[in-house]
């Protein structure tokens, strides 16, 4: 795509926000409406799509993960968007409140809001930003990953079917259209990826002083409590590892619990990975392409060359791979393993378990499992991370009201909700002047009154 095709297409937009600066909450939901219109009419298409991009990816499973809860996200926004849109009174300072003066503030659009989704989960994780960019009423540009091309290529057709031009535009290509992409004066972008990236979009994004909302996913422990129920905690661990294979920013990294759980633990969790890996031919997905296998297989087999116990599970083609205690200094130690790998940490105390979270950048999420709520207390007192979950996995994103988004290098900003629609939103505070004159009291010639009204405003 070139370069002048990306300027025509954002001009379009940018110009129709400026021509619609404060869409009605009928606008609104009836972007939201066609969206899911959108959805459903595509859905057999766009699970198609997605199982050509991974060579094998249930439908099943992209019903649920990519359509049902974008489905929910839009259902969310729909019905309590009156209430966000409402105008919040303030409270106005007892010298102006005199005279008469009131103020309120508003969430307004920002414009144009740039979407650069990622191939994981190419649908949901497309548009379940474009819900709250919607829901606060800005109009979308999007960049889908081009790992998925066959999913990106009918986001692109299904867009250009439901909605005009100046409502959503999608642009597909390659990194080149990507660079282009990310130099354009948006006036909020939203990327979904890796830190390494991130950092070149921040830098593109910082030339037009776009705001920014980024999640990075990381390194996201899961720490196991000497009172936790370690069979709940093992098929836990093995739904996220196998659903969508792994490939989750919010998937379990690594886990950590003390020596005495290890063996039980590791077997409860073989177990629970065959009895799912089983069901691989009609419901599992694959590794997205031979490049990233590549790089997950380099991961753990540097690891078992240094020594680490790597426990495999296998049910035809699929792999599944547990390794246990690889040296801290390992690869596998320090990137994001995003794939059907779980690594395996013994240590001695919650103490420690804290200490090597600590000495990590923070996490998208943190999973504690324990029966007991002090003990969880604790962590939750001690812990730095995107979002914490006690007793579950994954399911966290399920609840629409939540706020999705990372901490430092796991990311900036939240979306989804209210809080999406605040992201994507300029806070405005509008202040209606009085009867009352306060400006004469305060400005030269200063009248009589000056010191007495100063006085009085220095101990209201």
């Amino acid at each position: 795509m070139e370069s002048n095709s990306l300027s025509t297409q954002f001009q379009a937009l940018s110009r129709a926000a400026g021509d619609e600066v404060y869409p009605s909450l009928a606008v609104r939901r009836d972007r939201l409406t066609r969206l899911e219109a959108m959805l459903r009419d595509k859905e057999g298409l766009l699970c198609d799509a997605m199982n050509q991009d991974y060579g094998h990816r249930s439908k099943r499973q992209s019903a649920f993960a990519d359509i049902t809860t974008t489905l929910k996200s839009i259902n969310h926004a729909r019905r309590h968007l009156r209430f966000w849109m409402a105008k919040t009174p303030r409270q106005v300072d007892m010298s102006l409140r005199l005279t008469g003066a009131r103020s309120y503030s508003e969430y307004v659009p920002k414009g144009v809001v740039g979407v650069i989704s990622p191939w994981n989960f190419p649908v949901n994780l497309t548009f379940s930003p474009v819900v709250s960019a919607f829901a606060a009423g800005n109009r979308v540009f999007i960049k889908p990953s081009e790992v998925t091309p066959a999913t990106a290529e009918l986001i692109q057709a299904a867009c250009s079917e439901y909605f005009q031009p100046d409502e959503v535009a999608v642009a597909c290509g390659g990194v080149e259209v990507a660079k282009q992409f990310v130099e354009l004066p948006f006036d909020h972008l939203i990327y979904t990826g890796g830190e390494v990236i991130a950092k070149s979009i921040m830098a593109a994004a910082a030339n037009n002083l776009v705001p920014l909302t980024l999640e990075l996913g990381g390194k996201s422990p899961v720490m196991i409590a000497d009172d936790a129920d370690l069979s709940q905690a093992a098929k836990k661990v093995a739904f996220g590892k196998i659903f969508n294979a792994g490939q989750i920013c919010i998937a379990p990294d690594y886990v950590m619990l003390n020596p005495a759980q290890l063996e039980p633990f590791v077997s409860a969790l073989e177990a629970a990975l065959q009895h799912m890996a089983s069901a691989h031919d009609s419901d599992g997905v694959d590794v997205v392409n031979d490049r990233h296998r590549q790089r997950i297989d380099f991961l753990v087999d540097e690891a078992r060359q240094a020594g680490a116990d790597v426990r495999t599970v296998q049910c035809g083609a699929y792999r599944a791979d547990i390794v246990i205690n690889p040296d801290a200094d390992m690869a596998i130690c320090s990137q994001e393993i995003f794939g059907p790998v779980v690594v395996v940490r013994t240590c001695n105390s919650v103490t420690e378990q804290l200490a090597e979270v600590a000495a990590r950048p923070h996490p998208l999420v943190a999973y504690y499992f324990g029966r007991s709520s002090a003990g969880f207390e604790h962590v939750a007192r001690q812990i730095r991370c995107g979002a914490l979950v006690k007793n579950d996995i994954i399911f966290q994103y399920a609840n629409d009201d939540f706020p999705f988004g990372g901490v430092g290098a796991s990311g900036m900003g939240k979306y989804r909700g209210i809080d999406g629609f605040q992201e994507f939103s300029n806070l405005r505070p509008v202040f209606k002047s009085g009867a009352i004159d306060t400006s004469s009291l305060v400005t030269p010639p200063y009248p009589r009154l000056f010191e007495a009204v100063n006085n009085i405003m220095r101990k209201l």
